[in-house]
Formats: structure tokens, sequence, C-alpha cells
């Protein structure tokens, strides 16, 4: 085509938005029919026709505006739409400058723009290489000349037309990382790991190492913590929505602890409701660390003004931590560190609060465990004293039998419904 500017695609569309040509029209329909595989065998040259091309794209670009929701949601919707088309124009004349075959557009309504490419003749080359520049130089553009940036998902190859809509769904799913990876994240499709099974992860162990933070007002202890929380979630392989979820249940917790602490309601609910606003509305794991510490620093800046007693500050922190890590060597050097104690003032101010040592409150603690699961369960009993944390079953039985006066074995058939005691007397024969 020799004049573009004359040529039909390429007029500004002045009844509807001025900065909105029929081109741009014309590559959002193309975009959607591609991804969703809406278009008739017979009618993909005709197609193809309306972007210039006369070949399928054997590559595409999933091009994500790094944060684009929280910049859009301060933005009128006619605001919104002009950002993105900006980004496209700008991309547009990259294309150009690099001399690339293809059409870019726009996924309306979400964070997403997507970029078709032609070069089929690279494949027989570096193609790796040939795409990883041409990902950096799309960054260079939008970051050098607007306000944003992007992260890139690079397909892998397509030669049928299916295959598009197969590959969009899952090269979305590799944007997620970079939740944890942070602005201007890129990677190939064929890089990501497929069907992994998420593992189980849960923050709920951390609760007791956040409220001794909050309770000494340590931030270098909170930074610490939320280092170990952070890596928990990457490691556990959760999408940015279930990684979210995961601080706000932990978030909801403080709150609880932070009224029990003195802070009022409501200041507790204003603080609590900011933070998890900001932290479900930001799209990097980064921006939800620096939230969570602005809710420390409220938090505690609130706790030093409510005086509150070393039931709260010592006991609470204390008490959640033997209470969650039971089944674990917990020596006394570890907590007393937790709260900021030597061990010997530590000492004594436990045996002040709880009325008895630390040891004699943890075996007591791990007892009670057992008890549940001697009668809930057919566990042999060697096995439950190990489950609680008591490594000799001798031991336990000693203590056991001191605390409940009774052993554990006829403490089970003392509490275990009749049906099930002929199981478990024929589990512990075998």
């Amino acid at each position: 085509m020799a004049d573009k500017e004359k040529d039909f695609t390429y007029i500004n569309l002045d009844y509807w938005k001025d900065y909105i040509t029929m081109h741009n029209v014309l590559a959002c329909e193309l975009s959607y029919s591609l991804i969703y595989n809406n278009i008739r065998p017979e009618k993909i040259k005709e197609a193809l026709a309306t972007v210039e091309l006369d070949t399928l794209p054997n590559r595409f670009f999933l091009i994500q505006v790094d944060d684009y929701y929280n910049y859009s949601s301060k933005m009128q919707i006619t605001q919104e739409f002009y950002q993105k088309t900006m980004l496209i124009n700008l991309l547009r004349e990259r294309m150009q400058e690099l001399g690339l075959k293809g059409f870019m557009a726009n996924l309306v309504g979400i964070d997403k723009l997507i970029c078709f490419l032609c070069c089929e003749d690279e494949e027989k080359t570096d193609i790796r290489n040939y795409l990883s520049k041409i990902a950096e130089s799309f960054k260079e553009a939008v970051r050098s000349k607007s306000d944003y940036t992007i992260s890139i998902c690079i397909s892998q190859r397509c030669n049928r037309i299916w295959q598009y809509s197969q590959m969009q769904p899952d090269m979305n799913l590799a944007l997620n990382k970079s939740y944890f990876s942070g602005k201007e994240f890129s990677i190939f499709l064929s890089d990501v790991e497929q069907h992994i099974p998420m593992k189980e992860t849960s923050l709920n162990n951390f609760y007791p190492e956040l409220i001794a933070a909050f309770s000494r007002s340590s931030p270098s202890q909170m930074e610490c913590v939320l280092q170990s929380m952070m890596q928990v979630l990457l490691e556990g392989q959760l999408n940015p929505e279930e990684a979210k979820m995961e601080l706000i249940r932990l978030l909801h917790k403080i709150n609880d602890y932070g009224i029990r602490c003195g802070i009022p309601k409501q200041q507790m609910k204003e603080y609590t409701n900011k933070a998890m606003a900001q932290i479900l509305s930001c799209s990097f794991i980064a921006d939800a660390r620096k939230y969570f510490m602005e809710f420390f620093y409220s938090f505690t800046h609130s706790l030093n003004e409510a005086n509150t007693g070393t039931e709260y500050l010592f006991k609470i922190p204390v008490s959640e931590y033997i209470e969650t890590h039971y089944m674990e060597n917990i020596r006394l050097g570890t907590l007393s560190s937790l709260i900021g104690f030597s061990e010997g003032h530590f000492t004594r101010v436990f045996r002040e609060e709880f009325g008895m040592t630390f040891v004699q409150y943890l075996t007591a603690c791990r007892i009670d465990h057992s008890k549940e699961l001697l009668a809930q369960t057919a566990i042999p009993i060697e096995q439950i004293a190990y489950r609680v944390g008591i490594n000799s079953y001798s031991y336990f039985c000693t203590c056991f039998k001191r605390l409940c006066n009774i052993s554990p074995g006829e403490y089970r058939k003392k509490h275990t419904p009749k049906h099930q005691n002929i199981e478990i007397e024929y589990q512990n024969i075998e």
C-alpha cells in the first residue's frame, strides 16, 4: 500500500473517537477471532487481509500492562480506553522501526494487549534470541515514552489456526508469575511447567511470629517474617488471588488480636480495611509487602498508646506459638529470642504469667493434643507420642499418667466409642 495515510483503514474515526482508526477496530476484531478460534477456514485469507497480512502469524505476544488496574481505577472509562490505545500506537511505531510484519491489538476490558508476528523465516535460526530482543525493545519503548511498563509472554510456534486459542489461556496464567517476579517480566510459554498440581499452602503458622513482631513493635523482626511468608507463597505456586487471600486471612486474625490488646475497634477496622483494599488491588507481591508494613506501623503506634499489659504482649504471642509448633522441637532460646527476652528473663516472666515452667506448659499442651488423637483416631499410641513432639514412648506414657492419672491405653478405651474399640484392638495386635 503506497500511502497508509490515505488508506481507508488508517483514517481517524472522528465521529467516534479521534484517536481510533478503522485499523484499530479491525485489528481488535481479528485478534479476538484468532484467540477464540472464530474464523471459518474459507474466510481466513479475507480476514488476514483486513490487517494487510497474507499469511497466518507464527508467533504472538500476550502483553500485560503492569499494575494497570491500579492506574485505571483512578480514571474515567474514556480515559482508560485511551491509555491502552496510546500504548498500542507506541508499540506499532516500534514494530515499524524494527521492520516487523504483524499487527497489534487491544483486548478490551482487561490489562492485556496482543501482538501477532509473521516471522517464519526466523524459526530456522535463533528464534528465542530474536523474540527476546523484540520483547526487550517493546518494553523499552513503553518505559521510555509513557508512565507504564509491560510484561510479556511469548507463544510457542503456531502453524494451525486453533493453536492461538489453545495457547492464550496458558499464557495468561503464565503472566500471573509477574505478581511474584515484579514489573517487566518476560517468559516463553515453552518454559512454563504445565499442569503442576498446586501445593497446599497456608500462612497460618506465621501468625504467632507476626503477633510477636507486633507486640515488640519491631520493624526488623516484621521484615524477616514477611520475607519468609513471601518465600512460602512463591514456593507454593499460588496464583495472585489465592496469595492475596492468605494475606487477608492473617490480617483478620491480627485485627482480632489488636482489639484484644485494647486498640479501639473502629480504629482497627479502619487500619485493616485499608490494608485489605490495598493488598487486593495491587499487582505485585512487593507492593503487598509494603502495604503490610504500613499496617504494621499504624497498628504498633496505636498499640503503644493503648498501654497494653503483659498478658497481651507476652502471654498471647507465646501461647499461640506453642499451640502452633507444639509438635516440633521448640527450644527455650528460640522462643525467648522471638519475644526479645534473655532466656533467664523469659523463664521468670513465663512462670509469672502461666503459673508453671515452660517445659511443664509445653508438655501439658502436647498431652492435651494427644488426648484428642487417642479419642478420635485409631493411630497407634507410639505414633501419637511422636506426632505431638515427644520422641520417647515411655516418657510420653509417664507424662500422660502423671497429668491424667490414667495410661494412654486406658484413656483410649474409656473415650473411644464402643464400635471403634474392636478395630483399634485389632490394629494394636497387628
